[in-house]
């Protein structure tokens, strides 16, 4: 390590230090350039991830010298590169440029929140509940999704096997109580834990589905702790946050290692490994993939998703569909989340014992080579 580089970590150690235990009631908005609806915009969306805080604007070599919270509203790589190395709590908010500013918004409201989640409570809530249904002894573990698909399995009978489903399922209330979840999983920052109508009637419908089946438990990524804390306390001993690891792959027993695998989307960061928690024997239903003709990532079910509510999504973080949904490359999103790696991830944990069956046709690959075509016939009509 050079002596320059030696020296930032210092400096970027004392900065830790300060802030972890600074108090806020401002955050500095640097904008070179910026109008008076993005101004207004901004301060909409810091009300709702720190509403304790004031926002100023400040130039650069202000901001800088202060303790508070750096709001950056431009491109992150026109920031010298010195200040990056010496000054934290700098957040890149630019939702023109940079395609994970919902997540920055994320880090920022955990800088600026008391409550932080207790990860060894965390696994213990887990570790007995899991002991719990365990001792039910079935033999498969379903996880489902929401594509198209999703609407037909209110027409199945799916209690000889764990339940874990995922995001806007809880829209459907009658789905909801017919599948009667073991486990609710969700994992986006914009989507599910952001500010738009989108993410807000996501939680509210998850409220009223965790007042509905009082033996449903909500596994969150640990950095969401703050903003789902805030609506769900009433469900505190349902709910798990679990900090991510540094590891990749499928079969791992939570109980064992408490932490999600280091992968994207919700399929692979929570659902995977809580079935393989769960059983050897893992159905997938709703995962309908995408097809052709199909807009922005794939086609969910209408019964199943927020679609009216999509376009302001798109308005909030433009460069986040711009970057992952490109419009010259459009599968981009699925070929590095559901190709190779994951068929190899998959490959790795049927070796190990585990199998994968997709229940019913869908538009991926990786899933339709593990297709078994009278999955239908072989669980109960309702």
């Amino acid at each position: 390590m050079g002596f320059k580089a030696f020296g930032y970590n210092v400096i970027s150690l004392i900065w830790d230090s300060i802030v972890r235990s600074k108090h806020y009631n401002v955050a500095y908005l640097v904008a070179p350039e910026i109008t008076p609806d993005e101004i207004s915009n901004l301060s909409k969306r810091l009300n709702f991830y720190c509403p304790e805080l004031k926002l100023e604007i400040k130039n650069i070599n202000s901001a800088i010298l202060s303790c508070a919270p750096i709001l950056y509203f431009c491109d992150k790589n026109k920031l010298p590169t010195w200040i990056k190395c010496i000054r934290g709590s700098i957040y890149y908010i630019d939702y023109r440029s940079n395609p994970v500013d919902g997540w920055e918004w994320i880090s920022l409201a955990n800088l600026c929140s008391s409550c932080k989640p207790n990860i060894e409570d965390s696994k213990i809530k887990f570790t007995n509940y899991i002991n719990d249904l365990r001792a039910q002894h079935l033999s498969k573990c379903y996880i489902f999704g929401t594509g198209s698909s999703l609407e037909k399995a209110i027409g199945y009978n799916f209690s000889d096997g764990y339940r874990v489903v995922c995001n806007t399922i809880v829209k459907d209330k009658k789905l909801w109580n017919h599948l009667n979840p073991n486990f609710i999983v969700a994992g986006d920052a914009i989507y599910h834990f952001g500010h738009t109508m989108y993410a807000r009637t996501f939680r509210k419908d998850l409220y009223d589905r965790m007042q509905e089946t009082p033996t449903t438990y909500f596994i969150y990524p640990q950095q969401f702790h703050t903003i789902v804390y805030r609506q769900f306390k009433p469900f505190e001993d349902r709910l798990i946050p679990v900090p991510v690891g540094n590891y990749k792959y499928y079969h791992n027993d939570l109980v064992n290692n408490f932490y999600l695998p280091a992968l994207g989307n919700v399929l692979q960061l929570l659902l995977l490994p809580l079935a393989c928690t769960l059983s050897k024997n893992v159905y997938m239903w709703g995962f309908d993939g995408r097809a052709p003709q199909d807009k922005l990532f794939w086609k969910n079910s209408e019964k199943h998703s927020y679609s009216n509510y999509l376009p302001e999504l798109q308005k909030e973080h433009p460069k986040f569909y711009e970057y992952y949904v490109p419009k010259d490359e459009p599968t981009k999103y699925i070929n590095n989340n559901f190709g190779d790696e994951m068929d190899e991830l998959l490959h790795q944990a049927e070796i190990n014992g585990f199998s994968f069956t997709m229940m019913h046709k869908s538009w991926t690959p990786t899933l339709m080579k593990r297709f078994r075509f009278d999955q239908t016939a072989s669980i109960n009509k309702k």
